[in-house]
């Protein structure tokens, strides 16, 4: 048996690394035969496969905390990283006008065509060309259309029809969502009855678990950030290198929980990689039309995963709805009215409240045991 080297003879012994016997408090005679300069101190050492990129012409690089399983960046195309505006061709045109002034249909072949492109160019707000296209191809050259059906036509009176269906059973929604209600607790200032509990039906949602598996299945996963790294810059003059923040995987709270989780023990004969799933919610009430009083109260998820250039983009699809949240009735003002002891600023604060109720008992509901 090798002698310890005398550098490691002054090293003490840790309580964890002694071997007690068995006997609780009695030290075994091995144990005790051992002087305390025989014990090394135990190392743990933490082996990393960190990875650096070259600098590219902008000075900017990665460094992977591991070495990834691919490149996500290869797959995003170029246009959504530059976009240049065509140029518009400039033609000289003869600078005097003319002075004769034509009678509509002019500049167009028929008065139909002029009446068209009068009404698209009128208003405070212009409609686009495609708009116009689509409302001759899809609307006025429809088998079905019939202009005699127009007559004492009402956008209003039609609008109001729309916004009667209050049950909802106009409106399907696909296999995949869920429809409940909400209950929640409307407090009063009797210590003996205690809070009443006031229900709203019509909430309308996605698990969020559902949500991850198809977002992670659809063909945009391909371009998904899986393990985070920090983006580096380097000044060509002396040299010198700074920390770059432009999205939500370079970040130093990615990198900790990616490495969080890899410490978490892995499922019995699971051999699949550990990412994290960054859940962007963006919710906000609209109304869907610009004239009615309909409304509704969308629930939208972006993944932090992709890139914000290809995440801002209006026509990426890379927003997913998750569900509809339901709004106070006018019949809980009922439920208000019947309490006692209750000022107007007071019926205010208590409709704020019910608010603030809804949204999280919502919120509850989303975040269900096979999410959590």
């Amino acid at each position: 048996m090798r002698r310890i080297p005398r550098s490691l003879d002054c090293i003490e012994s840790l309580h964890d690394d002694l071997n007690h016997s068995d006997s609780a408090g009695i030290p075994s005679a091995r144990t005790a035969s051992l002087p305390p300069q025989s014990r090394i101190r135990r190392v743990l050492l933490t082996l990393r496969d960190t990875l650096q990129t070259g600098f590219n012409s902008f000075g900017l690089c990665r460094l992977y905390p591991h070495r990834p399983s691919f490149e996500p960046d290869q797959l995003i195309p170029s246009l959504l990283l530059a976009r240049t505006s065509p140029t518009a061709a400039i033609h000289e045109t003869d600078p005097s006008p003319s002075s004769n002034v034509f009678a509509p249909p002019y500049p167009f072949a028929n008065m139909t065509i002029y009446r068209l492109l009068s009404w698209m160019n009128s208003g405070s707000s212009r409609l686009s060309e495609s708009k116009v296209s689509d409302l001759v191809k899809d609307v006025l050259l429809a088998e079905d259309f019939d202009r005699k059906d127009l007559e004492n036509f009402s956008v209003r009176r039609s609008l109001r029809e729309l916004d009667k269906d209050e049950s909802g059973s106009r409106v399907t929604f696909p296999d995949d969502w869920i429809q409940t209600s909400v209950t929640i607790k409307i407090p009063t200032k009797s210590k003996e009855d205690g809070p009443q509990p006031f229900t709203i039906p019509g909430f309308h949602y996605r698990p969020l678990v559902e949500v991850i598996r198809a977002a992670f299945a659809d063909v945009q996963a391909g371009a998904f950030h899986l393990l985070p790294f920090q983006r580096l810059w380097k000044d060509s003059l002396d040299g010198h290198q700074e920390r770059i923040y432009d999205e939500l995987y370079t970040s130093d709270a990615w990198l900790n929980a990616q490495d969080s989780i890899q410490r978490i023990p892995k499922e019995p004969g699971c051999s699949l990689e550990r990412v994290i799933a960054g859940l962007m919610f963006f919710s906000d009430a609209t109304h869907l039309a610009n004239f009615g009083t309909a409304k509704a109260w969308p629930l939208y998820l972006y993944f932090g995963n992709l890139t914000k250039y290809a995440r801002s983009s209006p026509l990426s699809g890379a927003c997913h709805l998750v569900g509809f949240l339901p709004s106070l009735p006018d019949s809980i003002k009922d439920v208000f009215s019947g309490l006692s002891r209750i000022s107007k600023t007071g019926m205010a604060s208590l409709h704020a409240h019910c608010r603030r109720e809804l949204f999280h008992s919502c919120w509850e509901i989303l975040l269900d045991e096979d999410f959590i």
